[in-house]
């Protein structure tokens, strides 16, 4: 073929190919850079919302109550939309723009979770409106026989039981725990662990502006203060005396204790009743449909064996097997089953209801969540937030990110308990240091009382009364570099595996545990 004649073939054909082929790989190039954008600035927003979870919650006297915990989510979701706005302003996007893209946004709690979506106001002509919508329990009903209750579950394993069997009303609450004991004697063990009362815990605390160390003690969410023969308790972030203290002392601290003994009541209580033959295949919804007997939604360990697996079998269950309050019980993979039903059903029908109300002419959907982001949900605090219909070149971007949060005061979990030494250093359970030296550790203690937190406080200048606000930390021991941030002297097993090697370590960690665990704050123990 003559070289005139390539020529021309080349210019007709090959050159607009190759001019094609490059504005397509330019242009698939340009989406990817917009999709690791969006995926990064939307993963940034949600831990930039955690964080502000975190400041609010862990320096508010009153972020377990209701009103004062829908005020600091608000706050969160407030933070995530200003962080995306910042972040995707160069795209043209500010927060009402992306409202319109944002079909959710759900903070899933202790026991619990809520989901910010829009509404149709009808009071105010169906406008719409961004607001969270009502708290949600992760809770099941079952039905057996005469049984007919409800179980609401929580990250840990504390249920709280209510319902009829037959004609007797159930209204039980506590941990789940195999091997929690009292002896004929009266003393309380765990794991064949003797648990004793605590003497004169402090920390301390910030009064006339000075940091103070005084015992404390905590009670149902609420510190209690000891200093001088008086009694204190921090109030709307300032120091405040109080005559009522729900407990007789605060020098003696029985939480451990009573953490045990409630345990061994609920199992107990269950144990004599038909609770005990509850079953995963007694799970209904609404309307009275079994819930994990669908082949379709549900694998076969569960359609085919709910009616043998029992929910509550495990508390029978002695050192040599496995615990209901150890993660890989049967008990704990169907709780997180439940997490993962409530928030799926619910959630489903916001993005739904979304994309009925959207502006935008984007068709939104629930996108199906790996296993691996489900089991973060059911372990810790954390927010999931959407983020969807925003062009990309050629395509839609559809988003989602998951953060977790592990110091909150919502949620006591096994990795928030630090163990402070002699040498004012605090450590993870799993440092070497530890199990070497045992004799050099002072206690367990939660984790976010090594934050610094702020109090007001009155102070006088210039002959006038005013409010002043002082920074200080509960406890005052620094983290240790090796097992915190290096992270370079870490045992090689489980936690489990170090507890049960060192039985001396594991009584002040299940201590601590219990402790912190049962200072929380419960409605039902509200006073």
């Amino acid at each position: 073929m003559k070289l005139p004649n390539l020529t021309i073939i080349f210019v007709i054909i090959i050159l607009p190919i190759s001019i094609l082929l490059s504005s397509y790989v330019s242009a698939s190039l340009d989406t990817l850079k917009l999709q690791r954008l969006y995926d990064q600035s939307l993963k940034e927003a949600t831990y930039e919302a955690i964080q502000a979870f975190q400041a609010n919650t862990t320096n508010s006297s009153t972020s377990n109550l209701s009103d004062s915990k829908i005020r600091d989510i608000q706050a969160a979701v407030n933070s995530f939309f200003m962080s995306l706005q910042t972040k995707l302003s160069m795209r043209g996007y500010d927060k009402e723009a992306l409202q319109n893209h944002v079909p959710a946004v759900v903070m899933t709690l202790y026991d619990g979770y809520y989901i910010y979506a829009p509404y149709e106001n009808i009071e105010n002509g169906n406008e719409i409106e961004y607001d969270l919508k009502p708290y949600v329990y992760y809770s099941c009903r079952y039905i057996k026989g005469s049984l007919d209750v409800v179980i609401t579950y929580s990250l840990d394993s504390y249920v709280k039981i209510t319902g009829k069997e037959g004609t007797k009303t159930i209204d039980l609450q506590g941990y789940l725990l195999s091997s929690a004991q009292e002896t004929a004697s009266g003393k309380i063990t765990y794991k064949n662990i003797q648990i004793d009362e605590e003497t004169n815990l402090t920390e301390n605390i910030l009064i006339d502006g000075q940091p103070q160390e005084v015992p404390y003690r905590k009670v149902n969410g609420t510190k209690y203060y000891k200093y001088n023969g008086e009694y204190y308790r921090i109030s709307n972030g300032k120091l405040e005396k109080t005559r009522v203290i729900p407990v007789s002392s605060i020098e003696t601290n029985t939480n451990a204790q009573e953490y045990y003994k409630e345990a061994i009541n609920l199992k107990n209580a269950i144990k004599s009743s038909e609770l005990r033959n509850l079953t995963i295949g007694n799970a209904v919804d609404e309307n009275g449909t079994p819930i994990f007997k669908d082949s379709t939604n549900y694998p076969d360990y569960y359609h085919e064996y709910a009616d043998t697996i029992k929910i509550f079998d495990e508390l029978n269950n002695g050192l040599d097997k496995t615990q209901i309050e150890d993660k890989e019980s049967n008990f704990n993979a169907h709780k997180a089953e439940i997490i993962k039903y409530a928030i799926e059903k619910n959630l489903s029908v916001a993005i739904s209801n979304f994309d009925h109300i959207s502006t935008t002419s984007t068709s939104f959907e629930m996108p199906k969540l790996k296993d691996e982001e489900w089991e973060m949900l059911s372990k810790n605090i954390g927010m999931i937030s959407f983020l969807q219909g925003l062009p990309i070149g050629g395509k839609i971007y559809n988003g989602y990110s998951i953060v977790n949060n592990n110091k909150n005061e919502e949620f006591v979990s096994e990795e928030s308990i630090y163990m402070e030494t002699k040498n004012n250093e605090y450590h993870r359970i799993q440092d070497k240091a530890l199990t070497t030296n045992i004799d050099n550790i002072v206690g367990g203690f939660f984790n976010v009382d090594y934050l610094i937190k702020t109090m007001g406080y009155e102070q006088t200048i210039g002959g006038e009364q005013i409010i002043t606000t002082g920074r200080y930390y509960p406890r005052k021991a620094l983290a240790c570099y090796h097992c915190l941030v290096e992270q370079d002297r870490i045992e090689d097993t489980s936690v489990q595996n170090i507890l049960d090697t060192y039985p001396d370590l594991a009584k002040i960690y299940y201590t601590a545990l219990a402790r912190e665990r049962y200072g929380i704050y419960r409605v039902e123990n509200a006073f």
